[in-house]
């Protein structure tokens, strides 16, 4: 049985256009790592990351619309 059946992502976030590499590094910034592995654990299933924070998570950890939007793409064409 899969880690992601046991509890459910803190966090989804949309996968369209999103740059992996700003994701991850938010993530660092936002929930630091301790004894040399990351304080999360993320997903990517359909399109969607689904974000899982170990500890004490809270809604004060999660990402904002602000920080999710500057993990987009730019210059994308319609």
């Amino acid at each position: 049985m899969s880690r992601s059946s046991d509890t459910q992502p803190v966090q989804v976030i949309d996968g369209h256009y999103l740059d992996p590499a700003k994701l991850m590094n938010l993530l660092k910034i936002t929930l630091g790592s301790s004894d040399g592995g990351n304080n999360f654990r993320v997903e990517l299933m359909l399109n969607r990351y689904n974000i899982y924070y170990s500890g004490n998570a809270s809604e004060s950890n999660l990402l904002s619309e602000e920080q999710i939007l500057d993990c987009r793409k730019r210059n994308i064409r319609n």
